[in-house]
């Protein structure tokens, strides 16, 4: 089978990370091509088994007034020839689209009658931090409905990460296939990923991985840690991963660093960026805390820090009840409370008994619920059923 797929940022993200078995399973049943919208670690983690290709175009961020609508279907409408183009040329008999948030290939792939799964890993809710108008916000949210809508008229098939995330596609080829989590993220080095850090043996460390941006709330960690260095003044903060190639995330990793500054713990914090060892990060961490604000679908970060053998403070929405039990595998503290934030983790630093109990169930759960075979499979049952229910398609529409 020719395969073709798609991803909606060069960097590392959850997509990349949760496709790689699957992607690799395509490959070895035939041939891959990857198709990246520029240079980054995407393109180098599949470049041993695939064909990469570089377009020019991005993920829709969902618009909130006419203008950011009319710009946007502007976009939309030559990304959508360039893929139909790609299309013509490469003739793949499937194509996987890692983001519900990419209209452009998922029509292409309609217009030319190829198979396309769409990975729907993306939670399309209220709340979090909105400065933006009540007009703004609903908005949005009917873009949010439209955008479902279509996606679940123009795929094959929807592959949701959790069932939080399936219920938004109504009536569309929707299958729930948890992201794998498999037994491979303990035994990092972390005398060494301290030392390359800066952090001394004896500091507490928080870590939070992820993208930098708003709603994934590093801001309510960092507000968080001056609270927590009230029992444990030696406490530190990790923020690992970097800002979507936008401005206001730049402009918010900028923020995040004064943040720290002006609270008198700039020295406690370090803002890592990009780090390939994640298994590395999770060793040198005491702790790991998913401080995201709304909008989350699976919570990958918490599932692989248990595997690693880290305790887990996150936070109480999106699908983390679906994934997490509070005070069985985890600790779950309302979204943007700092203080709560700080007692749980305060908590957990204070009491190893209950952190151990807590990783050793999380643990036996993630393994059990999300292991890499029982997702492969998962993915491989989509597959032929997707690319066996378009089979009988005729020629197509030019």
């Amino acid at each position: 089978m020719r395969a073709l797929a798609v991803f909606h940022l060069a960097e590392t993200s959850g997509p990349s990370r949760s496709l790689d078995a699957e992607l690799r399973w395509l490959a070895e049943h035939g041939s891959l091509e990857v198709v990246v919208p520029g240079p980054g670690h995407v393109a180098d983690r599949f470049e041993d088994v695939a064909r990469v290709t570089t377009l020019d175009y991005e993920a829709l961020t969902l618009p909130r007034d006419p203008v950011a609508v009319a710009r946007a279907a502007r976009r939309e409408g030559r990304e959508h020839r360039a893929f139909r183009r790609l299309l013509r040329e490469r003739r793949p008999e499937l194509v996987v689209i890692a983001s519900a948030m990419l209209p452009g290939p998922l029509l292409a792939a309609r217009r030319e009658r190829v198979p396309a799964v769409v990975y729907a890993g993306e939670l399309f809710v209220g709340g979090g931090r909105d400065s933006g108008s009540r007009a703004a916000r609903a908005a949005k949210a009917l873009g949010a409905a439209a955008l479902t809508r279509t996606v679940g008229s123009l795929a094959t098939a929807v592959l949701a990460c959790s069932n939080t995330v399936a219920a938004q596609y109504r009536g569309a080829a929707v299958t729930t296939v948890y992201p794998p989590i498999g037994d491979t993220y303990g035994g990092g080095d972390r005398e060494g990923e301290r030392a390359r850090l800066g952090i001394q043996e004896g500091e507490p460390c928080i870590a939070a991985v992820g993208n930098i941006t708003e709603n994934r709330g590093q801001d309510v960690l960092i507000a968080a840690l001056p609270i927590i260095r009230r029992e444990h003044p030696a406490a530190r903060c990790l923020i690992v991963g970097d800002p979507h190639p936008r401005p206001r995330d730049r402009a918010y990793r900028d923020r995040l660093a004064e943040l720290a500054r002006r609270l008198g713990v700039q020295d406690a914090v370090t803002i890592a960026g990009h780090r390939e060892r994640i298994a590395d990060v999770y060793a040198a961490a005491d702790l790991v805390v998913n401080p995201r604000l709304s909008g989350e679908a699976f919570g990958r970060v918490p599932c692989e820090a248990l595997v690693a053998g880290r305790p887990v403070v996150a936070v109480l929405e999106g699908a983390v009840p679906e994934v997490l039990r509070d005070g069985e595998t985890a600790l779950l503290v309302p979204p943007g409370n700092p203080e709560a934030m700080a007692q749980a983790a305060t908590r957990l630093l204070g009491d190893p008994d209950l952190a151990s109990r807590l990783v050793a169930e999380g643990r036996r759960d993630v393994l059990r619920r999300f292991s890499p075979e029982r997702s492969l499979a998962g993915f491989k049952q989509v597959v032929t059923e997707a690319t066996g229910a378009a089979a009988g398609q005729g020629p197509a529409a030019r």
